[in-house]
């Protein structure tokens, strides 16, 4: 039988054929929370100096923080379960530029909010989270020292986009050319391995 079935239970733990309920929700949860990111922070750019634009940020930033903190949390969480196996590819190369895209997508959404701290710091500004406590500044106000962390920042956010970008085109291609279970595997109620055993059969 073609096509991927439905699974009723998705183990908590990651197993080895595909990723547990805890990963799927950190993996899942941060995709909505950074793509919500791009949105605040696209268009607060867009905006004069005013209360809604100050608002938008302060969201921006409240995100950011909790995005590092769910990032902390899945790479705790990944060092307890470790993810499935990568399947065999043809090109080794291809095993080291994922695993080096995956480094690059961890340590941007680690290091993004520290940057828009230091922004935040610099420009005068205190970061609060959600407006339930509020982090030090950690730097003294500095306008040029502001101007080249907001000029990082943004580089840093399309460098980000150009990541996910080559993240998603990764699975895809995995799905559709190479037909394995890479993509599968980290959707809900798609049981892994379906596909494989399928193409044996």
């Amino acid at each position: 039988m073609d096509g991927p079935s439905q699974q009723p239970f998705i183990p908590l733990a990651n197993t080895p054929t595909r990723y547990g309920i805890v990963a799927q929700t950190f993996h899942w949860v941060i995709v909505a929370l950074v793509v919500l990111q791009f949105v605040l922070g696209i268009h607060a750019h867009g905006l004069p100096i005013s209360l809604e634009r100050l608002i938008l940020l302060a969201r921006h930033k409240s995100i950011g923080f909790t995005i590092f903190g769910l990032v902390v949390l899945r790479l705790c969480w990944r060092l307890y379960s470790p993810p499935p196996p990568m399947p065999t590819v043809p090109q080794p190369l291809f095993r080291i530029a994922a695993r080096l895209s995956h480094g690059l997508l961890y340590a941007l959404l680690l290091s993004m909010p520290v940057v828009g701290w230091l922004l935040s710091s610099a420009s005068n500004l205190t970061v609060s989270w959600f407006g339930l406590f509020s982090l030090p500044n950690l730097v003294r106000p500095d306008r040029q020292l502001a101007h080249w962390l907001l000029f990082t920042h943004q580089s840093m956010a399309w460098l980000l986009l150009a990541v996910v970008t080559l993240h998603i085109g990764a699975a895809l291609w995995h799905h559709i050319i190479l037909r394995d279970d890479v993509l599968l595997r980290m959707l809900p109620c798609i049981r892994g391995g379906d596909r494989a055993g399928n193409r044996q059969s």
